[in-house]
């Protein structure tokens, strides 16, 4: 019910007397106010529309205005209406509860609803819009495109997806340099393992990208992208360790005044990009000249590579750039009249420690269609350390909320002080984790227009009005930045720019803070430069937000909190010229929103969510039909046909969310033992024979699925080889597919992250974690970031990236086995337990069970996902040991999973079939291991796997203790730490080995070679 405030009456007459304008209308005037106290008296009895929304705010109306002659009733609601996400069915719904509770004395009259400054149906997308008319205003200005900045040569063009489109983005905060203090800190307080300055990046690096980036778009970020904190740059001033430029068939110019030169350190004012040189030269029609930037690369890994260059009108949009990597070659065309004068990524790719020209350098050639000049700066591979130091300066202000635009406080609240009293600080951190301003330094940005607004007083502030100001600085004028929209900027004509935050506060109980989005309309008189409507933010954050509340509800939570959308003056959604979206996630304060937020399967979700509404945004936006690029495949197989034949097969993945996500086609890539993965063919059908080019070596294989939208994720990783007139093969079963996030304890005496009973399974790696909680009750106070209570984390292991499920270990399992003079293929656990697979042929199977284990659905506890021994695996099980069959198992919870969750038949199965049961998990902390004398004859040896942090692997911090059970088994291995079984040994009719712990956790490659050439001699030798 509503009820209108007593002051409203007062103000109904001020607003209608104020509207007279002639004594002669004073009849009308009393009209108009005898109507209008009626309305008053009808609507204090109004049961509101809006009760799904009431958690936003108390909806109250603050003023009514009736004009007769109009036959119009005019509503001013407070800002809490502006709030709703609504549609036209909301509008219609509300208008006819107003007119039935005004009634027949009304029954012309038209009903008005404003708020915000805004008609409340002007609220509605455009995208939402089906008979109301589309706010043209809101529609893209643009008509034509010039030359994307970046093609890749030979990859498909998504026309339905978001090809040559440029999306601006950036996640949350960043570690910083707090003056006050005179320390470098987090601009947020570590809770529940991670901080939101870094938390968000768990969501756009790993999954919003690339699926920006799948879909065709070129993005942007404010912030270090790559995690790998080793830096190459090669440049014509400075270069690091043995890296060199070498001229082929040119002899460019060196242009001095504007260019990168490295140092190891920056200070306050200096850019990198305005202290060196850079090189130029002619455009020809031949591929035969060009400039190498050859590397000296410090450990084999994957790196970013960025390259720079001056940009001018006179420079060709077609500059072949090629990057020889291990994976083969990869070329772009980069156009140089947009994007100088800073680091432009171009992928990243695996490289091998050393210098390599074949396979570790860019060349930048002079062929060209068009006639103008090219030019060459600094070329950097990886994204390094921090190196902008930072001190206090003469004056220090005090830290502002983004809220109040950015407007510096008066010089009577700072603080004065003498910097010579203060040496000079690095943040001693990864470049990835620092804030955007410092990154924005290191890329050449002019410090007083993008990231150094308070004149060096407070970097956080700086920070968070410099990344508005940084899109704008891309696109130029007439866009440019706050203190000069006419400069002429990097011409890149950005399409939208997107904020990720998750700071939304703390429940008592388990409620969740959901989701809430922030446009600003405010500034400039509501329209950006170009002439558009400044609400089409709103339409962008409505469309994205609705995305993913509809997702989450469809998949997660049902119940999973929408929140408003605010028209507010953040700086980051008040600042760019562009329509964009701030998006508060869900809140990384609460347990029960981490719940949900530490989990990749979450993650994966949300950000393809992000991507869809930014799809659909600007599709619309443009007038165009959109696609959505498909989900990963899955059933992947290699079977062998012969030789080194061998015929790959998997099958698409239909999205139930979103009906234009099909394939058309697929995409294959293909790896050759350790090295990177090629650039990928594209492949009609959903199988393909090919026969491999060696004996001896081993070759990985990924698929991905494409359509007119774009490219899916790849699947799991294959690998097969074969052994020269060897008919002895072995079949590998990847049967680890879990990705989770990690264990949550809530009960009466604690709330918080279980860490050390399952640290969850991250999708590839984890670069979010701080460290493990300490503090689990819900009752510790907030004190401030340094001590804040309850969910309160270390900081041990920060800025080192946690490896999880990489998808790949066939590989690794295959490696070994190659090595002990066994061929082998592999395929996914989907195909093994189908009921039409044969798995008879093979010599032994090894499973890999990793970290898998029975993992319950998020909506529908009745749902377990990834069960050890599921049925299907259980009857493929039984039909190789019916037939003599020999099999190798391995995994850190092939016991407890069964036990935990009370599966009888599974255990059943263990004990009968495989021939061990569970002693206990948590077996050890330790991971050495120990041949037994039981198995003297079988195995000889010592093993380590790896139980804490490892760069290469991931923590097993639950191994199982298994005992032998029945007739003919045997503990064969024991944990080195307390003595209890770590694997046992069964012979009868075929032969069994497992291990309660991962076998591709054994940390050496010998130790895992000698291990599978005593597995493989224990199958062969029937005297065993």
């Amino acid at each position: 019910m509503y009820k209108i405030p007593s002051h409203i009456h007062k103000f109904a007459i001020g607003l209608t007397l104020f509207g007279i304008v002639s004594l002669s209308l004073s009849a009308q005037s009393t009209e108009q106010l005898r109507l209008t106290q009626k309305v008053d008296r009808k609507l204090e009895n109004w049961n509101s529309c809006f009760k799904e929304w009431q958690h936003l705010g108390e909806i109250t109306i603050d003023s009514v205005s009736v004009l007769p002659q109009q036959l119009l009733v005019q509503l001013f609601f407070n800002k809490t209406l502006s709030y709703i996400p609504v549609r036209e069915k909301d509008y219609r719904e509300v208008v006819q509860s107003l007119k039935d509770q005004l009634g027949w004395r009304f029954r012309k009259y038209n009903i008005q609803l404003n708020t915000d400054g805004q008609l409340f149906q002007n609220l509605i997308p455009n995208y939402f819009k089906k008979e109301l008319a589309v706010d043209s205003s809101r529609l893209s200005r643009e008509k034509r495109r010039p030359v994307p900045l970046i093609r890749e040569i030979g990859e498909f063009e998504p026309e339905y997806g978001l090809y040559n489109r440029n999306i601006a983005l950036w996640p949350s905060h960043g570690y910083y340099y707090e003056s006050k203090l005179d320390r470098w800190e987090w601009q947020r307080a570590r809770l529940h393992t991670t901080v939101e300055d870094i938390f968000p990046m768990t969501f756009v690096l790993p999954y919003i990208v690339p699926m920006l980036e799948n879909a065709g778009a070129t993005t942007f970020l404010p912030r270090e992208r790559d995690i790998q904190t080793r830096e190459v740059i090669v440049d014509n001033d400075v270069v690091t360790d043995n890296s060199e430029i070498i001229a082929y068939g040119i002899k460019p110019d060196t242009i001095t005044g504007f260019g990168f030169v490295w140092k190891d350190t920056l200070m306050s004012g200096e850019n990198p990009f305005a202290m060196g040189s850079h090189l130029r030269f002619r455009a020809s029609n031949s591929d035969s000249a060009y400039l190498s930037y050859l590397p000296e690369i410090p450990e084999d890994g994957d790196y970013a590579v960025y390259i720079s260059y001056a940009q001018g009108k006179m420079n060709v949009s077609d500059v072949k750039y090629s990057v020889y990597h291990t994976g083969g070659k990869t070329e772009f065309f980069l156009n140089q009249q947009m994007g100088g004068g800073t680091w432009i990524y171009l992928g990243t790719f695996h490289f091998v420690k050393g210098i390599n020209p074949d396979i570790g350098c860019v060349r930048v050639s002079t062929e060209s269609k068009e006639s103008g000049w090219i030019t060459g700066d600094a070329i950097k591979f990886g994204g390094g350390m921090g190196n902008v130091a930072r001190r206090p300066s003469d004056e220090l202000m005090p830290n502002q909320w983004s809220l109040k635009k950015g407007q510096n406080r008066q010089s009577e609240d700072n603080l004065k002080t003498n910097p010579n009293d203060f040496r000079w600080k690095l943040s001693h951190k990864p470049r990835y984790m620092e804030a955007a301003r410092y990154w924005l330094q290191y890329a050449g940005m002019p410090d007083t227009l993008v990231y150094n607004l308070n004149s060096g007083k407070n970097d956080y502030n700086d920070d968070y009005q410099s990344r508005g100001e940084w899109v704008n600085y891309l696109m130029g004028s007439p866009d440019g930045p706050t203190d000069h929209r006419d400069i002429t900027g990097l011409k890149i004509p950005v399409d939208l720019s997107f904020a990720f935050h998750t700071d939304a506060g703390v429940t008592s109980n388990d409620s969740i803070i959901g989701t809430l989005g922030i446009y600003s309309s405010v500034r400039d008189e509501g329209i950006f430069p170009g002439g558009q409507s400044k609400m089409t933010s709103r339409d962008l954050s409505d469309i994205i937000q609705s995305e993913i509340v509809n997702d989450i509800r469809m998949l997660f939570n049902s119940k999973w909190t929408r929140r408003g959308l605010w028209n507010k003056e953040y700086s980051e959604a008040w600042r760019a010229n562009v329509p964009t979206m701030l998006l508060e996630l869900m809140s990384h304060q609460n347990l029960a929103d981490m719940h949900f937020g530490l989990d990749p399967r979450f993650r994966f979700a949300v950000s393809r969510s992000i991507y869809k509404g930014m799809l659909k945004f600007l599709a619309y936006q443009e007038g165009r039909d959109y696609v959505v690029q498909p989900l990963p495949v899955d059933n992947f197989s290699i079977s062998h046909i012969g030789d080194k034949t061998i015929r790959l097969s998997w099958r698409p993945v239909m999205d139930t969310l979103e009906p234009t996500a099909k394939p058309e086609k697929y995409k294959l890539y293909k790896r050759d033992g350790n090295m990177g993965f090629d650039n990928g063919v594209i492949v009609e059908d959903t199988s393909v024979v090919l026969t491999l080019n060696d004996y001896g070596r081993i070759y990985s294989f990924k698929v991905s699925a494409v359509n007119s939208g774009g490219e899916s994720f790849p699947g799991e990783i294959l690998s097969s080889g074969f052994i020269e007139g060897s008919d002895k093969i072995a079949l590998v079963v990847n049967g680890f597919d879990r990705v989770c996030g990690p264990a949550i304890v809530d009960n009466i005496e604690m709330a918080g992250i279980g860490w050390w009973n399952d640290q969850g399974v991250p999708y590839k790696y984890e670069l979010g974690y701080t460290g493990a909680p300490h503090d689990f009750d819900r009752e510790s106070p907030w004190l401030d970031d340094d001590s804040p209570g309850w969910g309160a984390s270390y900081g041990d292991i920060e800025g080192k990236i946690i490896p999880g499920n990489s998808f790949d270990f066939p590989y690794i399992h295959g490696e070994a086995i190659l090595a002990a003079g066994y061929s082998f293929v592999s395929i996914s656990d989907e195909v093994f337990s189908n009921d039409t697979y044969n798995p008879e042929p093979f010599n032994f199977v090894d499973i890999i069970y990793g970290e898998e284990k029975g993992t319950y659905a998020f909506k529908d506890n009745s749902i377990i996902k990834y069960k050890v021994f599921a049925p299907g695996v259980r009857q493929k099980i039984k039909q190789c040991t019916e037939s003599g069959g020999n099999l190798f198992i391995s995994g850190a919870y092939i016991a407890s999973d069964y036990i935990l969750r009370g599966d009888t038949l599974a255990k059943k199965f263990a004990e009968n079939v495989l021939h061990y049961s569970w002693r206990t998990n948590h077996a050890v902390k330790n991971g050495e291991v120990y041949s037994t004398d039981y198995a003297r004859q079988i195995f000889n040896g010592q093993w380590t796997f790896n139980t804490s942090y490892n760069t290469d692997i991931y923590i097993v911090e639950a191994p199982d203790a298994i005992e032998p059970f029945g007739k003919g088994a045997i503990t064969a291995f024991r944990y080195g730490e307390n003595k209890t079984s770590a694997g046992i040994c069964f012979k009868g009719e075929y032969k069994t080995v497992v291990l309660g712990f991962p076998f591709e956790t054994i940390i050496k490659k010998d130790q895992r070679i000698d291990f599978m050439k005593q597995l493989v001699n224990y199958f062969e030798n029937k005297s065993f």
